[in-house]
């Protein structure tokens, strides 16, 4: 089904002619394209899960007339409990190992989104329900319920110490346990976070006016998870997920900033090939009087996303019995606030740059050197290549401090000027 969907579907639709879509209108294509591609992508992972997946070491089935004897029997073979002990404690390690490889793997990079979220827990659901199906197959039970009979006091076992067979009956049943708790852990967290995917997908393919629009339906699906999950509710987890999506609006509008003029102007991006933030100083690609519009648009998304945010607070401190938002706005709202900081100087520096080319044009007698040297402060700032997006590299803080002192400088001059 796989090379189905991926290796014959998948490339006939990506190359469909607009022709060939008939009637169906641009929001109809992509709403498709988004359902398809999401679909393959779910069964590349499910074959990647199956391949990487524990697999239960099986029973040599020689032993099988030595199993079918033991009820009619008091006494077990004693290599056939040495050997499914062997068994059991290598399935043991095994599955300990992998659960503890998936806790591991939720320590989050840095940047991660709310998709990633998703896919972590699908993943894990994946895996938790291969071991699950292993543990209740006949391999796993009929070895178990050896041992098990093993273990009883009215059973010999020629000679061999049935506290040590008790103890890893008793382990086994630990860790079915655990197995299974944390598959429903899995299950619960991905049933709930799936209620969350069509608000979280302008994350990623809309723009900051388009998230603006779906915050309240996504707010009060959180609202909905903080208060009814099983599993998910915590205050760690809820922040984490505000986290990560905190970190997707920062990407988009990045993302945005660097590409609203190919989008306008219908140039497409090629692969490798993405503009990078120290394009932006290049004014003819990205002139200051469209850019500032946009950088303002990441400005108005943060105040959107702190309001709703508030505004559900405030509707859960209404009903005093339910689950409140306890978690610290700065932990969820940090980055972005630093974000912010950086556009509103960028808002700042290109308007001061957008304000001296308007002068420039209309050729004043004398200003010339005004023009001159501001120019030179410009290029001077340039010259350091800061990435302007990199918000968290504060060198560019610095030396915009400086560069402002420079143009404060220019401006005396222009006031001079102007007298």
């Amino acid at each position: 089904m796989n090379t189905i969907i991926n290796q014959v579907y998948k490339p006939l639709i990506d190359n469909l002619q607009t022709v060939e879509w008939g009637s169906c209108d641009d929001e109809q294509k992509k709403e498709f394209n988004q359902v398809f591609d999401r679909f393959a992508q779910e069964l590349k992972d499910a074959l990647k899960s199956l391949a990487n997946n524990i697999q239960l070491e099986q029973y040599d089935r020689s032993w099988d007339s030595e199993i079918k004897s033991i009820n009619n029997s008091r006494s077990i073979n004693s290599k056939m409990i040495d050997e499914f002990e062997r068994l059991f404690n290598g399935w043991n390690e095994k599955i300990e190992q992998s659960l503890e490889a998936a806790e591991s793997e939720m320590k989050d990079e840095k940047d991660a989104g709310p998709m990633q979220e998703l896919l972590y827990w699908k993943q894990r659901m994946r895996k938790l329900t291969c071991i699950s199906e292993q543990l209740r197959s006949k391999n796993c039970t009929t070895v178990f319920n050896v041992l098990d009979t093993a273990s009883k006091p009215n059973t010999e076992s020629q000679g061999k110490a049935k506290d040590k067979v008790y103890l890893a009956v008793n382990q086994w049943k630990n860790i079915i346990l655990k197995v299974t708790e944390a598959l429903n852990e899995a299950k619960d967290n991905v049933k709930y976070l799936q209620t969350l995917e069509k608000f979280i997908e302008p994350l990623y393919d809309g723009t900051p006016e388009t998230i603006k629009d779906t915050l309240p339906a996504l707010m009060n699906s959180i609202k909905m998870i903080h208060t009814i999950a099983r599993y998910y509710n915590t205050n760690e987890r809820m922040t984490g997920l505000f986290i990560k999506i905190t970190n997707a609006m920062i990407a988009n509008c990045k993302k945005n900033i660097l590409e609203f003029r190919y989008k306008k102007l219908n140039i497409p991006i090629k692969k490798n090939q993405e503009p990078t933030d120290i394009e932006l100083w290049d004014h003819d690609k990205y002139p200051p009087e469209e850019l500032i519009p946009v950088l303002q648009t990441c400005i108005d998304l943060h105040h959107a996303y702190i309001k709703q945010y508030e505004f559900t607070k405030e509707r859960l401190m209404n009903m005093p019995k339910g689950k409140q938002f306890e978690f610290s706005p700065n932990q969820i709202f940090g980055k972005f606030d630093l974000f912010c900081r950086r556009v509103n100087k960028l808002i700042e520096l290109f308007g001061t740059i957008q304000q001296f080319k308007t002068l420039e044009k209309h050729n004043l007698e004398n200003i010339t050197p005004i023009i001159t040297s501001f120019n030179s402060y410009v290029k001077k700032f340039k010259n350091k290549e800061h990435k302007l997006l990199d918000y968290d590299k504060n060198t560019f803080d610095r030396d915009f401090v400086e560069f402002n002192v420079d143009v404060s400088q220019v401006e005396i001059q222009l006031q001079n000027y102007i007298d």
